[in-house]
């Protein structure tokens, strides 16, 4: 049995691509970033493992068109396709699985990702999908599926594995229950980098100041946190589950030593804290992996490391840190359950920068509640804290209420919500009614991304280089001039008139 983990190229009408895999949500990109999706390479890998022909098939990586990527996947005719998809572009989902459907008739389609997981019955009244697992462990939930499949030919009405919706026939799904994640995350295998094409993934992403850059295999699943209201990592279909120190260990020192892997990223939605951030660290000073010029980077959250911890995981070589800021006022922190106060942010970013990180802020805009008064300070805040140096770098985005995270029932409730065609939550605009003209948030985003060109930050940058670190004269000669296209790219995404309309090419 031939199985395909798909990725389509999704185009809009700017000439932008979808990038869907190992996103929170769907952003359109000219000069895209791949992002290797972890959760599915576990599961490609996996299947393989059982004796399956795998078909790693990211048409985005690949540097594929539509119409080659469709071509090829017809020719290769498999007996299954996984898709991952989320709100943006579901409808383009749906038209892509009936046309596959018709061309490739004994195929069967099964649809992973957070939008469907959550309305399982919209994907398939609204395409001929076969299956949607109603769960994000993939790999599990693929693990024991496709085998079942493979043995059964009744598993349309008799399959006992849990977290699926499955057609039986046109208006009749079979809900088998909700996934229940028991097994040890250690259970599932280290990615196979060659199956999936690793070099496709190494160069073209703004987390790596040195490439081959490699995304490790998540420590976390999905969040030890899991509370924040506009993130996917809420909701009780969702369950933390941890890694083993050891088994991930290992892996870092196979892709540096086999792949040669010169920075490591984890995407964890948070990463390791306490005994085991501190084990980790150990780890990779004992295997003297520190030493191997290899950089180490993960998402975090304020408050979550202590100064020995952060003193640790600096002499283990760990560079890049990413922190969701989200905004500066503590009635936006609390009303997105955040967890900490605006206090303790700067104090934070000052152990990281003692210590050598590079902390990266990542900053939302255009709550439906955002008064001008919190937005000003939002501004100034970040201002602040990259012209102190306390940040080295930022993200800025538009807080489009990702498909049915609490947040997204809020906006619901509160009438909020200015369109529910899917279309539009591709953050490129706001959809939610806001106190204050939306060309003023619009206006907040240009103003943090021109951060990077200012005299202020700039002389900063300068200032550390009499530090003497390689990572510092990096930061300043080599990945600036890449970053710098990047922050142009967020600027004219975020800052499009809010009228203006982002479609997706049809089929």
């Amino acid at each position: 049995m031939k199985i395909a983990i798909s990725y389509p190229p999704i185009v809009n009408q700017d000439g932008q691509k979808a990038m869907v895999s190992q996103n929170r949500n769907v952003q359109f990109f000219k000069k895209p970033t791949y992002l290797l999706s972890v959760i599915h390479g576990q599961a490609a890998t996996w299947l393989r493992d059982l004796g399956f022909d795998i078909y790693w098939d990211d048409g985005n990586s690949q540097l594929k068109n539509f119409d080659q990527w469709y071509r090829d996947l017809l020719k290769e005719s498999p007996n299954i396709i996984v898709f991952e998809s989320t709100t943006p572009v579901m409808k383009f989902y749906w038209q892509l699985i009936n046309r596959l459907k018709s061309d490739l008739s004994g195929c069967l389609i099964i649809m992973t990702g957070y939008h469907s997981m959550r309305k399982p019955e919209e994907t398939l009244f609204n395409s001929k999908t076969d299956i949607v697992l109603r769960s994000n462990h993939i790999d599990f939930a693929l693990r024991k599926l496709i085998p079942y499949i493979d043995e059964h030919s009744d598993w349309r009405s008799n399959c006992p594995i849990e977290g699926l919706m499955i057609r039986r026939d046109e208006n009749d799904f079979f809900d088998t229950g909700n996934f229940k994640q028991i097994e040890p995350l250690d259970l599932s295998p280290d990615i196979d980098r060659d199956l999936v094409q690793w070099r496709n993934y190494a160069y073209e992403n703004g987390n790596f100041m040195q490439t081959p850059g490699i995304y490790s295999t998540s420590v976390i699943r999905d969040c030890m946190f899991g509370k924040c209201t506009f993130c996917r990592y809420n909701g009780p279909d969702l369950t933390f589950s941890m890694r083993s120190v050891k088994k991930s260990l290992d892996e870092y020192q196979k892709l540096i030593e086999d792949y040669g892997a010169r920075e490591i990223f984890d995407d964890s939605g948070v990463w390791y804290r306490g005994e085991e951030a501190r084990d980790f660290a150990k780890g990779i000073i004992d295997r003297g992996l520190h030493k191997k010029d290899c950089y180490f980077g993960f998402n975090t959250r304020f408050g979550y490391f202590d100064e020995d911890t952060m003193a640790l995981l600096s002499k283990a070589n760990f560079r890049f840190v990413l922190i969701g800021l989200e905004a500066a006022d503590e009635e936006t922190l609390n009303r997105l359950n955040k967890g900490y106060g605006p206090g303790d942010v700067e104090n934070n970013l000052q152990l990281f920068t003692k210590y050598g990180f590079f902390p990266h802020l990542t900053i939302m805009v255009g709550y439906y509640w955002q008064s001008r008064e919190q937005l000003k300070n939002t501004v100034k805040t970040i201002q602040n804290l990259m012209f102190k140096g306390l940040a080295r770098t930022l993200q800025v985005t538009l807080c489009t209420p990702l498909d049915f995270t609490p947040y997204h029932q809020e906006c619901i409730e509160n009438k909020v919500l200015l369109t529910e065609d899917y279309d539009d939550f591709d953050m490129s605009k706001l959809i939610v009614k806001t106190p204050i003209p939306h060309d003023e948030y619009y206006a907040a985003i240009r103003s943090m991304y021109d951060i990077a060109f200012h005299p202020k930050f700039l002389f900063k940058q300068i200032i550390f280089l009499a530090r003497l670190k390689k990572k510092d004269w990096q930061f300043l000669f080599i990945y600036g001039f890449r970053a710098i296209r990047r922050v142009r790219q967020h600027i004219f995404n975020l800052t499009k008139h809010q009228n203006c309309e982002t479609k997706v090419n049809p089929l």
